[in-house]
Order: structure tokens, then sequence, then C-alpha cells
């Protein structure tokens, strides 16, 4: 999976919602009476009727000759009609015709002088209306036509696009959240989409939520693509293990994987991360130790030449970036990932006695600076433990200033805080810490 998806119409999976417009394409729809209120041509009127009695197999003869109308009439409905049944019929009627991938293009060459939006500005105002299928049907329709639109889609619709799928993903309603991760899949294609989604960063909680919770297989894969296309952007691939912990998540999921689908996305995500973000990304994979995991995936057999083929590379590229490194090396790297486990050098005396000094200064005292950092940022106990306990061993070893330069950071005031921590450990370590600022003597 080293190349962006090509764009042709995504394949949807939803059996609720095609459950609802079979419902939908049952009941009849009085065009007449919009005729008779105007909202409707002769003509217009015409062309809906005949479509009608055609079974969906034999429509693509009609769409055709007479395509264009009817992508132009279905937009035009939904610009004019405020009735939700009649809304639900039209945007059926467009999933149906859609189906069809020769009908795409009539769509997307709707835009005119009088209406510079079309075809999204009518659908995504479908996305404001308070009834779940014309929301669900036409994010789907989105999908579709973004993922196979040339062109930019309209900058004051994207917001409201996203703001759709965000509340749909960090939802609790599985079909729902179906929906939205793949159309989200499909408009990702698009770089203007990357970049909006990252800015945004909502859509990304709701997959990053979805991925912790152990969803099925298939919805794992559908958030872990979409996590893959966005790490194609060097803003996303800086960024998304310290926003998101996007590493260890990553290769959690993978080590308990159950399809190889999932395990190939995973370690083409990885690729991306550590190809376009290394020092960004490094450390983490470090700590995560995903050399010896990546090892012991390529003893597996795999169908897909992609996927070893991506194993080798991170095999290679991890031995040549981590051979040779020191403890104070690997120290440093679990420091700067703020996935502080409990290693041999946290509680070595031998290996804060030859390396406080270096701590205090290397770097202009980064790794001092992201200790405290962490502090102030995280919220798992084991973190905040190991960086109270790291700052009281920094405190006695790293030199004359040590403890002014813990003050200068506000590492104090922090640690006095969690001296009332709801965890013992944590408790314990800042009080020890706390005391070596206090003392007289560290």
């Amino acid at each position: 999976m080293t190349a962006m998806v090509a764009p042709i119409p995504p394949p949807f999976y939803s059996p609720y919602l095609d459950d609802q417009c079979n419902k939908i394409n049952s009941k009849p729809v009085p065009w007449e009476g919009y005729q008779r209120a105007k909202l409707l041509s002769a003509d217009e009127l015409a062309l809906l009727k005949s479509l009608n009695k055609l079974p969906l197999t034999q429509r693509p003869t009609i769409y055709a000759t007479q395509g264009q109308q009817y992508a132009k009439l279905y937009i035009d409905l939904l610009r004019k009609l405020q009735r939700v049944d009649t809304v639900q019929a039209v945007v059926v009627a467009i999933g149906d015709m859609l189906s069809d991938p020769n009908t795409i293009p009539l769509f997307h060459s709707l835009a005119s002088s009088e209406y510079p939006d079309d075809p999204y500005g009518p659908i995504v105002k479908c996305l404001g209306m308070e009834e779940e299928f014309a929301i669900l049907g036409s994010l789907r329709i989105l999908g579709i036509l973004v993922a196979t639109d040339p062109k930019p889609f309209p900058e004051l619709q994207v917001q409201v696009l996203l703001s759709s799928l965000s509340g749909l993903l960090n939802g609790s309603r599985i079909p729902l959240w179906e929906v939205a991760a793949q159309v989200l899949n499909a408009i990702l294609g698009s770089r203007q989409f990357r970049l909006a989604v990252w800015d945004q960063g909502e859509c990304i909680s709701g997959l990053v939520k979805s991925l912790k919770t152990n969803p099925s297989p298939q919805a794992q894969y559908w958030a872990i693509c979409c996590l893959w296309q966005l790490s194609f952007e060097p803003i996303a691939a800086e960024g998304m293990d310290k926003k998101y912990d996007a590493i260890a998540l990553l290769t959690n999921i993978a080590k308990a994987a159950v399809k190889e689908k999932v395990t190939r996305v995973v370690v083409a995500t990885l690729r991306n991360l550590l190809t376009i973000a290394p020092s960004q990304n490094l450390p983490s994979m470090f700590v995560v130790k995903l050399l010896p995991f990546v090892n012991s995936l390529r003893e597996r057999k795999w169908s897909d030449d992609e996927i070893v083929e991506d194993l080798n590379y991170l095999r290679d590229e991890l031995r040549s970036r981590l051979d040779g490194l020191t403890t104070f090396d690997e120290y440093a790297s679990e420091i700067e990932s703020g996935h502080l486990v409990w290693s041999p050098a946290h509680e070595s005396e031998e290996f804060w006695r030859d390396n406080g000094l270096r701590i205090a200064h290397e770097g202009n005292g980064k790794i001092v600076k992201r200790l405290v950092e962490i502090l102030h940022q995280s919220s798992e106990p084991i973190v905040l433990a190991i960086a109270a306990h790291d700052i009281g061993r920094f405190i006695k070893y790293g030199g004359d200033k040590a403890k002014q330069t813990i003050s200068d950071l506000n590492g104090k005031t922090r640690l006095i805080e969690l001296m009332a921590h709801e965890n013992a450990d944590v408790r314990y370590n800042a009080l020890m810490s706390v005391q070596r600022l206090m003392s007289q003597h560290v």
C-alpha cells in the first residue's frame, strides 16, 4: 500500500443504509402535487414518471441518452424541496443513479455561473436536516462524488461536511459510524480533505476512539485506511504520534490482528510515518520495540507481496537507525516519545550518576524540559509516576542548578499538585521529588 488510491467510485458497504433505501423506494411519491405547486414542470414530471416505471437494471439505458437531464433535475429538486419524504426519495434516486459509474461525470459537470457550487451545495444542505436517512444517504453520495472529482470541493462547504462526519464518528451507533468511516476514507483521496481533516482533528479523534474499543476487523481496516491516507501529508506524519499515540496504538492492533488486510494497512502506515517523518516517529518506534515485532511478522507467510516489501523496508531502516544506540540514546528517545515505561535506565543509580550532568546540558536541557512537559500534559498514571521519579533523580545528579531549573520550568508547582493524585505511585514519586527540591541536601 505504497501509493494513494485512484479516483474510482468507492464501494460502500452498509446493510443498514441499503435496507432504508429499499423501504423508501417502495413508497410512492406524489410528484403530481409538486407540479400543481409549480415546483415541477410538465417535462420534469414526465422524466420522473418514465424512470419510475423501469426496474433498476434497465435504467442505465435511459441514463445513456438523458442522464444529464436527470442529474440536473435531482440536484434542482434538492435545492427546492423541504419535505422529508421527498428529499429521501431524491437522495435514493441519486444513489441509484450513481450505482452506474458512467453517470458520475454528469454530476461533476453541473456547476454553472448561476450555481457554481453544484452539485455539492444542495446535497450538503441535506446534512443540516434532522432526519437520519437524509444525512446518511447524502454523505454516501458526497463520498462517491468527491472521490471521483478532479476539481476542488467548494471551500465553504468543507467544514459542514467534516462536522457531519465527526459527529457520527464520535457517536455510539455502529451502523452510522461505519457509513461515516467509509465516506471519510473516500474523501481522503483528495489532498484538500487530508489537510482539512488534519486541521479539524475531530474526525481523527473519532477514528482513534473507535480503534481503542477493539472494533470488528472491518471497522479497524476502514479506520486505519483513513490514518494511512493522512500519513502521506508531512504535517500529519509529523504530528500523528504526538497527538494520538498512533505508533503504540497501531502496533498493538497489528499484534492482535486476525485479518491480513488489517496488518497490511498498519504496516503501510508505519512505513509512511518512518519515511516521511523519521525524527518525530523513531523514538516511539524504539519504545514499542517495533523492530523485533517487524522481524516476527517477516517470519509469517503473506499472500500480499506489498506487505513483505514494507516489512523488509521497516526492518532495514530501523536496523540502520537504531543500531549503535547507547543506553543514553535509548533513554533520550523514550523521553522524547512520551511513552514512558519502567525500563532499566530509570531505576539505575549508575545510569543517573554517569548521565545526570549530560541530561542537564544536552540540547540546552531538552530532556529535562520534556520531562516537565510530560508532567503537565500526560494523564496516564504510569507516565506521570516515571516522569516525577526521573525529575527527582535529575535533582540529585543534575548539578548545582538542577533545583532552580525545575522551578523555572514550573515543575515544582506541578509536582506539588501531583502529591494529591489518586494514584499511589504518582503521589509517592511526586512526594520524593518535592522533598529533594525542598531539602538542603539531595
